[in-house]
């Protein structure tokens, strides 16, 4: 079977532990070789049933007030708010067919796959609002839809020499991988976008949630020991990240589709800011301006949406790269360069155009109205410290009220918020370069390594500060109609470092096999708080701003969480091998162990504090019939929002 990937590779830092690490240890699965004349072919299928379940309770600090929380948004618990402890989260069939067809030197090679999931296509889920009760595929991508097909590689290939060194050229949909992480992502490994959708899914293979892309790649030897490959994308594609509405949705306003679900504040706040309702009973009869009439709009369970603009895609050319390999007597070398855009998306505002802000003042008169101010009344306001009474038109101390100026303030900030608009951003031509070894020491153990330096790699600025900036207009601090992009440039340094050993006649095992590997990220020229913050989920609120003015969230969360300059953590991978059980039975327990031991990476690379134990049992009749059964759990770290996402998979499948 053709291989498309030099090596398995770790991508995202947060799929979940029991599927991502397992397929480093992953068997073969068996293929049907045959032949039509001189063409020789191969056909590798899989098939499975798989479900998984919540273990844990939903965890209050991460949902939003609005939706009875005590979380600072409501943007992204919509995956908590439709499952409880003790639900299936999904219930899925799905199928992965690889075909090979090779005619002397030359051949091609297709993978597709396709599933369909009995729980979040066909059922209705817990959601408070009935809308979001059902998980939509309206408008997603294919990877993230609850049911689908796709072609996944699809290229040509061509095998050749040129005098005594052979060289490889592929032109297609392919993976190329490069570098030598095993786990942890943000690597030289990062020609290839990821289906995240795919890996949440029970029984997931490593190489269901790679995403092919167009491009031609070639390899070539130069001598014995020298090498060089290269690769030229003919086309972009970006990271599928999970539907909204999914267990593991981290965000409810990022995947396509998805775009009715930025929401701030609450409606009962809404309606206070606008005098739709609290001022309105202080002058009862008299008809204020209302959030339709500003060009806000809200649900009535999760107060002010906030628009979305059409979303920022990179452009599909100058997306290219090239590597040199060495092969010394013990250990090989590799030297890269790459220039590519990001397949992740960042998020970024689009003010309030000049029209809307007119809405403003309209806002502003309809506070007066409600409170039975004229035009000619208002100097009268002013330091009137008139005693207040139910239904009296004057607030305690008049306009000077600092209350009612707070208001007004916020009023204006609400409209200005309100007819905002989001965007999915993909910043183009980030430039990366790495250098890698991988040898074996005396003790038998592989080791191996690389170094990245990005020196101008997006950083994700606080999407809390990102909402709050949409205001700035009213200041002068941003024009009407100005994008205000969600990132920074910053020089991004990374290493990490694997070994991994193999031990015989272990606790009665065959084998055991041990995999380990540490990171370390520096991000250069981070500026201090005061300026910008980065990072930071926010469902832990921002202190120091209009919505936050107590700093509760100071308080309750600190002033921590946010990106730091230096961060580090390991990943830990164990699996024994027991052949022939019983009845032709092999046996494979395993676990893996993952620690964020200090500091803040640059877009969610570490959690300070942060940990995730899975423990699985992994079985396969003749490498033919498999079971897995694994259970996840994830603690620790003050702001990691998985800690009430521990899971258990059950899954079953046919190899053929």
């Amino acid at each position: 079977m053709m291989m498309t990937t030099r090596k398995q590779i770790w991508q995202l830092a947060r799929l979940p532990l029991a599927v991502s690490l397992a397929s480093v240890l992953a068997a073969p699965a068996m293929a049907i070789n045959f032949n039509i004349g001189e063409i020789e072919g191969s056909f590798d299928s899989s098939l499975s049933v798989g479900a998984s379940w919540s273990t844990a309770s939903r965890d209050k600090k991460f949902i939003g007030n609005a939706n009875g929380g005590t979380g600072y948004t409501q943007t992204g618990d919509d995956g908590r708010l439709n499952f409880k402890k003790g639900d299936s989260f999904s219930k899925i069939f799905k199928g992965l067919h690889d075909l090979e067809l090779r005619y002397k030197d030359s051949g091609m090679f297709v993978r597709g796959k396709y599933w369909y999931d009995f729980k979040l296509h066909d059922q209705n889920l817990r959601h408070p609002d009935p809308d979001k009760r059902h998980i939509s595929n309206r408008g997603r991508k294919e990877g993230a839809k609850t049911r689908g097909a796709e072609i996944l590689d699809a290229f040509l290939f061509h095998n050749y020499m040129i005098g005594d060194q052979p060289g490889t050229v592929r032109l297609g949909k392919q993976v190329v991988s490069w570098g030598e992480s095993t786990f942890i992502m943000n690597s030289i490994n990062s020609i290839n976008p990821i289906d995240v959708s795919a890996f949440r899914r029970p029984g997931a293979e490593l190489k269901e949630g790679l995403i092919p892309v167009n491009m031609f790649y070639v390899s070539q030897s130069i001598t014995d020991r020298l090498s060089a490959e290269a690769f030229y994308q003919l086309s972009w594609k970006q990271t599928v990240v999970d539907n909204c509405g999914t267990f593991f949705s981290g965000a409810d306003v990022a995947a396509n589709g998805c775009n009715d679900n930025y929401h701030i504040l609450d409606r009962q706040l809404t309606d206070l800011l606008m005098g739709v309702d609290g001022l309105n009973a202080l002058a009862p009869g008299l008809a204020p301006v209302s959030t339709a009439d500003v060009g806000l709009g809200y649900s009535p369970y999760e107060g002010l949406r906030i628009k979305r603009a059409k979303d920022k895609t990179a452009k599909d050319d100058k997306q290219w790269g090239m590597a040199l390999r060495w092969m010394g007597d013990n250990t090989e070398y590799g030297a890269y360069f790459m220039n590519y855009h990001s397949r992740t998306p960042f998020l970024s505002m689009k003010n309030a155009d000049a029209a809307a802000l007119a809405g403003v003042g309209a806002a502003a008169q309809g506070i007066y109205n409600t409170l039975g101010v004229s035009q000619a009344g208002v100097p009268g306001w002013l330091g009137s410290g008139q005693a207040w009474t139910a239904g009296s038109p004057l607030p305690p101390g008049g306009m000077a009220n600092p209350l009612f100026q707070q208001s007004m303030t916020l009023a204006g900030a609400a409209v200005a918020v309100g007819n905002g608009y989001y965007m999915m951003d993909y910043p183009e031509d980030i430039r990366l370069y790495g250098l890698s070894f991988s040898t074996t020491l005396p003790t038998g153990t592989a080791w191996q390594g690389e170094i990245s330096y990005r020196p101008n790699a997006p950083v994700q600025i606080n999407t809390q500060q990102m909402t709050l900036a949409l205001a700035s207009v009213l200041t002068g601090g941003s024009l009407p109609g100005a994008i205000q992009k969600g990132y920074n440039r910053k020089e991004i340094t990374q290493l990490q470092t694997t070994f991994t050993h193999f031990f015989d006649q272990v606790l009665g095992a065959e084998r055991a096999t041990l995999v380990g590997e540490v990171g370390y990220a520096h991000v250069g020229g981070l500026e201090s708080k005061r300026k910008n913050r980065y990072g930071r989920d926010p469902i832990f609120g921002i202190t120091g701003s209009a919505v936050d003015p107590n700093e509760t969230s100071m308080a309750r969360y600190g002033d921590k969480g946010y990106v730091t300059k230096n961060s580090w953590g390991y990943r830990v991978r164990g699996q024994l091998d027991y052949s022939d059980v019983f009845a032709g039975v092999n046996l494979k327990p395993n676990m893996a162990f993952s620690h964020d031991v200090k500091g803040y990476g640059p877009n969610g690379l570490f959690n300070e504090g942060a940990k995730a134990l899975s423990v699985g049992l992994d079985a396969d009749y003749q490498h033919t019939y498999t079971a897995g059964l694994s259970y996840t759990n994830f603690f620790g770290g003050r702001y990691n929002t998985l800690k009430d996402r521990d899971f258990v998979s059950l899954t079953f499948g046919m190899n053929f």
